[in-house]
C-alpha cells in the first residue's frame, strides 16, 4: 500500500471512530451507523474491515461506540499487509 493512501484510509478510519463515539449512540441512527461503517469498513480494509460488522450485536448502541473497531481493523491490515 502506498504510504500516502494508508495514511489518508487510517485518518477516514478514526474520524468515522469519533462520529460513532457521539452520533452512534443514538438508538436506532447508531443501528443504521454500523452497517454503513461496516460497508466502509469492507471498501477501506478488505476482510479486516468486516470487524465494523460485530457492532452490530450491541443493539442498545451505547457500548460499541466506545471500542474503535474501524480504526482496529485498519492497524490490523497494516500490520499484516505484506505489500
Amino acid at each position: 500500500m502506498p504510504v500516502f493512501n494508508t495514511t489518508m484510509k487510517f485518518i477516514i478510519s478514526i474520524v468515522f471512530d469519533l462520529i460513532d463515539l457521539t452520533l452512534g449512540r443514538i438508538p436506532g441512527f447508531g443501528t443504521v451507523f454500523d452497517v454503513l461503517g461496516g460497508l466502509l469498513g469492507i471498501w477501506l480494509w478488505s476482510t479486516p474491515g468486516a470487524l465494523q460488522f460485530l457492532e452490530i450485536l450491541d443493539f442498545t448502541d451505547q457500548i460499541d461506540g466506545f471500542i474503535p473497531t474501524l480504526t482496529i481493523a485498519g492497524l490490523i491490515s497494516i500490520i499484516f499487509d505484506k505489500d
